[in-house]
C-alpha cells in the first residue's frame, strides 16, 4: 500500500509515551557518571546532587502551579503517584470510619484497579479490623465523555459522611476530555464539605495544559514524566496538606514520604521536562499550533472516510489527542497495518493494550463493543510535525478502506 508522503514515519502515540526531549537528555547525562553523588551524602558530590533535586522540585512546582516546592514529592511514575495518593486518602478516611471511594466509569487502570484491589484485600489492617470493607461508587459519563457532575454532587450529599476520597481524571487518556476548572472547584468544595479528599489524575495534563493547583481545592495530583518528553520511571505527586501515608518505608528521603535513594538523573530529567512544558503551556501560539495539527488530522480523516466520527468531539478536549471511530473496522487490525507502514498509533490506553478488549472508556460513553473496538487514538505532542500528520492523512484512509473491503468480501 504505497503512501505519497515526504515523511517516512509518524509517531502519533505520545499519550502512551513521548520521546525524551534533547534538552532533557543533555541535562540527565552528567548525573549518570560525572556526578555520582548520593543526595544524602554530606560531601561535595552529594551536596550537588541534593541541589539538583531541589532545583527539579522547584521546576515541577512551577509546572503544577503549586504554592510551594515542598508540596512536590518524586515517585517512580504515574501509577505509584496515584496509588500513593489513594492509599493516603483511604487510610486518612478509615481512621474516621469512612469507607467509600467515589470515582468515574472512565478512570485509568492505575486508579480503577488499585481501588478494586483495596476493596478485595483491604489495606485496612493499618487502620484496625473494625473498619468496614471499602466500597466504590462510579459516576457515569455522557456520550461525549462528560462527567455527570450533578450525580456526583448528589452522591456526596447522600453518602458524604462515608466518603474518604474522590478521584478523577483531569484529562482522559483516550479521548482527551478535560475536566474544567469550574467543575473541579464545584466538586472539590463539595468533597471538602463532606470531609473527604480530592485526587486528580493529571498524568495526561502536565506539560499539555496550564495548571494552577494552588487555586483549586485539590488535595493530591499525580503526574508522570514520560508523558511530556521526560524520561520513563519518574513521576511526581502533589500533596496539598498533611494527609499522607507512605507506601515505602526506610530512609528519610522525600521528607519521609518515599524511602530509598533518589533517582537523580531521572529527577533532573523530569525537572527539565517540566521547565520545557511550562514554556509550552504558557505560549498560546505553541499550543494553538499543536491543536491545529490535531484538528487538521480529524477534518481530513472524517472527510475521506464515510461514517467516521470523533469520540467526545462535543466536549472540551486537550489539543494533543483525538480518538476516532471507524465503523466496520477492527481497530487492532488497523493499528498493526499502520505499524507496518511506520505509523504508530494506539487503540486506547497503553496500560490496557494487552487485554485485547474494547475500550472501557468508549463503552462507558455508550458505544457498543463493535463500535468501541473500531477506534484508534492519535496523540500528538509539541514535537509532532506537519509531515507526520500528512503521512497519517495519506495512510489511514488506505488502511481503513482495505479493511472495509476485506470485511465486505468475507460477509458476502
Amino acid at each position: 500500500m504505497p503512501v505519497d508522503s515526504n515523511c517516512e514515519a509518524a509517531y502519533l502515540d505520545n499519550n502512551a509515551t513521548s520521546p525524551v526531549a534533547e534538552e532533557v537528555l543533555a541535562a540527565m547525562v552528567p548525573w549518570f557518571r560525572a556526578e555520582p553523588g548520593n543526595p544524602s551524602s554530606l560531601h561535595g558530590p552529594g551536596e550537588r546532587a541534593h541541589a539538583a533535586i531541589s532545583k527539579a522540585r522547584k521546576q515541577v512546582a512551577v509546572l503544577l502551579g503549586a504554592r510551594s516546592p515542598k508540596q512536590v514529592h518524586f515517585t517512580s511514575g504515574g501509577t505509584e503517584s496515584i496509588n500513593s495518593a489513594l492509599y493516603s486518602a483511604l487510610l486518612a478516611g478509615a481512621s474516621q470510619g469512612r469507607h467509600l471511594a467515589i470515582t468515574s466509569t472512565v478512570e485509568h487502570p492505575a486508579t480503577a484497579e488499585y481501588l478494586s484491589a483495596m476493596a478485595k484485600s483491604g489495606a485496612w489492617s493499618a487502620a484496625g479490623e473494625s473498619v468496614p470493607k471499602l466500597q466504590i461508587a462510579e459516576v457515569q459519563v455522557d456520550k461525549e465523555g462528560r462527567l455527570d457532575v450533578k450525580a456526583l454532587l448528589d452522591l456526596l450529599s447522600d453518602q458524604g459522611e462515608r466518603c474518604c476520597v474522590v478521584s478523577l481524571l483531569l484529562v482522559n487518556n483516550e479521548t482527551g476530555h478535560v475536566l474544567s476548572s469550574e467543575d473541579i472547584r464545584t466538586i472539590g468544595d463539595a468533597t471538602h464539605r463532606a470531609g473527604a479528599l480530592l485526587h486528580l489524575d493529571a498524568v495526561q495534563a502536565a506539560g499539555k495544559l496550564p495548571l494552577a493547583l494552588a487555586d483549586l481545592p485539590v488535595d493530591y495530583a499525580s503526574i508522570s514524566g514520560h508523558k511530556f518528553h521526560g524520561p520513563k520511571g519518574i513521576g511526581a505527586l502533589y500533596v496539598r496538606g498533611e494527609a499522607f501515608h507512605p507506601l515505602l518505608h526506610g530512609g528519610p528521603q522525600e521528607s519521609e514520604r518515599r524511602a530509598g535513594t533518589e533517582n537523580v538523573p531521572a529527577i533532573v530529567g523530569l525537572g527539565e521536562a517540566a521547565a520545557l512544558g511550562q514554556a509550552y503551556t504558557t505560549s498560546p501560539e505553541a499550543m494553538a499550533s499543536t491543536t491545529a495539527r490535531r484538528d487538521r488530522l480529524e477534518v481530513a480523516l472524517l472527510a475521506a472516510l464515510a461514517g467516521t466520527r470523533v469520540a467526545g468531539a462535543g466536549a472540551k478536549r486537550v489539543g494533543t489527542a483525538t480518538c476516532i471511530e471507524f465503523p466496520g473496522v477492527d481497530g487492532e487490525a488497523a493499528l498493526l497495518m499502520l505499524s507496518h507502514m511506520q505509523i504508530a498509533v494506539s487503540t486506547g490506553s497503553a496500560c490496557g493494550s494487552t487485554h485485547h478488549a474494547p475500550s472501557h472508556v468508549l463503552l462507558a460513553m455508550g458505544r457498543t463493543e463493535d463500535e468501541a473496538s473500531s477506534s484508534l487514538r492519535f496523540s500528538l505532542s509539541r514535537e509532532t510535525t506537519d509531515a507526520e500528520v500528512d503521512l497519517a492523512i495519506s495512510a489511514v484512509p488506505v488502511v481503513i478502506e482495505a479493511l472495509r473491503s476485506l470485511s465486505a468480501g468475507i460477509e458476502s
